[in-house]
């Protein structure tokens, strides 16, 4: 599987979006691969987290994202469900969970129905431990084009997730605990 090949496909003809877009799951993918590495995972799970990293975003392509220039119909929220229908009409499966369940530490079903949310209800769940630490990774990186190459601290984080509520912050202190590096 040539990830790269992907990414063209459904970035190449907006070299703003690709840039931006390289940039930010190199980063998320870096961090997600140093983690893995030093807690041991499999070649495997290397390869997979690999993959699965610079895929993750793969829905901002067809969302409404100004700050990549892309003027989709649906909510920024949906770049999740629609990076799952992308990678699944890819036939991967597996990297399509990775799409769906990476936002936050993940979304319930009470959550999408309390909040209304634009997705069907259902948990959006990061599972696996290749999953999590997709999720844990991106969680330091923004992907507003003033703060791309920045990585937010712990604390960043955990304050960006108060809005959530505490269920989201100890499951953030869980993935620290388990993945920091």
């Amino acid at each position: 599987m040539n990830y790269v090949e992907i990414i063209s496909k459904y970035f190449g003809d907006n070299d703003t979006a690709y840039s931006m877009y390289i940039i930010h799951v190199a980063l998320v993918t870096k961090k997600a691969l140093n983690i893995a590495t030093k807690i041991g995972l499999s070649e495997e799970s290397l390869k997979f987290i690999e993959e699965a990293g610079m895929l993750h975003d793969i829905g901002c392509c067809k969302v409404n994202f100004p700050e990549f220039k892309i003027s989709g119909d649906l909510p920024y929220l949906c770049h999740m469900t629609e990076g799952h229908r992308i990678l699944e009409d890819e036939g991967l499966t597996r990297h399509a969970r990775v799409a769906s369940t990476h936002t936050g530490v993940g979304i319930y079903a009470d959550e999408v129905r309390n909040r209304n949310l634009p997705l069907e209800e259902k948990d959006y769940i990061p599972e696996t431990i290749e999953e999590r630490i997709i999720s844990y990774a991106d969680l330091f990186f923004s992907k507003n084009p003033s703060h791309l190459f920045e990585e937010k601290t712990p604390d960043e984080i955990r304050k960006s997730l108060e809005k959530f509520g505490v269920r989201h912050i100890n499951i953030f202190n869980k993935w620290h605990e388990e993945f920091k590096v």
